[in-house]
């Protein structure tokens, strides 16, 4: 198919999906052998029935989403999309109780074609900015706390409290650097860190799973290791990851406080079978 028919195919999953609120398009968009939903930073992909679950959900809870396409780049069997979304917090989205608030976001899509059908879904959404926009910043006058009372709160407070924490960045690919600490705040659901610079505010009940990860791709070169630790949503997309920058230095020296950091963060609060992800129920981990 040509470039221009990729784009007409995708525009199809705008204009009837996210805007036309029909679901049951996928049908005909999707290829039989569909490979996967993936929002960045996810640690698998959705299949076409919990792609099309995940549509119902947030069309559900935006009664008026409407998603307006800002750019449009088609090359070969990939079609890209820059988009903003508004809508009104009408229905339960990721465990939080409807709010009444217009929020709006941006993010990009990438979709590939094969014989005038979607094959794969990549996804960048600013979850960050949906959250802050969500969660009222003043929670109702409700006095925050530096005491945490739960598992994530205590494992929020350690994050932030010691420098081998690099950054915090959010699944859009925004980064903010934290090289030195800061104090967490809690109020009931709500909890808030904010600095001179820029501030964070969630709910401690959207976050459903921590993933504790260990892996290649660092910048110090071959060799080195990442370690990285995500805060997911009920999608197992991550809300906030936090770097607890590399193990190795640029010149592949191994750095052993940040290991011993990830180490213990992970002892004290990941699963005791040593599986990457545990899940979190309104701020309890399930170890």
């Amino acid at each position: 198919m040509s470039t221009e028919a990729n784009k007409a195919l995708v525009r199809r999953f705008y204009d009837e999906v996210t805007n036309g609120r029909n679901v049951a398009v996928l049908d005909e968009l999707l290829a039989p052998n569909f490979e996967g939903f993936t929002v960045a930073g996810a640690d698998h992909g959705q299949n076409r029935e919990e792609f099309k679950q995940t549509m119902t959900m947030v069309l559900n809870a935006f009664p008026d989403h409407h998603q307006a396409i800002d750019d449009w780049i088609a090359e070969n069997d990939k079609v890209v999309t820059r988009w903003t979304v508004q809508g009104t917090h009408q229905g339960e989205y990721v465990g939080l109780e409807p709010t009444g608030k217009r929020v709006k976001i941006t993010g990009m899509d990438i979709f590939r074609v094969v014989d005038g059908k979607i094959v794969e879904v990549w996804a960048e959404v600013d979850m960050l900015g949906m959250m802050e926009q969500l969660v009222p910043h003043d929670h109702h006058g409700t006095p925050y706390t530096a005491t945490p009372r739960r598992d994530l709160e205590s494992l929020i407070a350690d994050l932030y409290a010691s420098p081998p924490l690099a950054v915090v960045t959010g699944v859009a690919g925004g980064v903010m650097e934290v090289f030195g600490t800061a104090t967490p705040l809690f109020a009931e659901d709500s909890w808030k860190v904010e600095t001179e610079h820029w501030h964070v505010h969630s709910l401690v009940s959207v976050v459903r799973g921590v993933r504790f990860e260990r892996g290649p791709g660092g910048h110090g070169g071959p060799g080195t290791e990442v370690l990285c630790i995500h805060l997911l949503d009920a999608a197992n997309a991550p809300l906030l990851r936090f770097f607890l920058t590399e193990r190795y230095d640029a010149q592949g020296h191994p750095i052993p406080e940040r290991f011993a950091r990830y180490e213990d963060l992970k002892r004290r609060y990941g699963r005791r079978d040593g599986q990457e992800v545990v899940a979190c129920e309104n701020g309890t981990l399930q170890r």
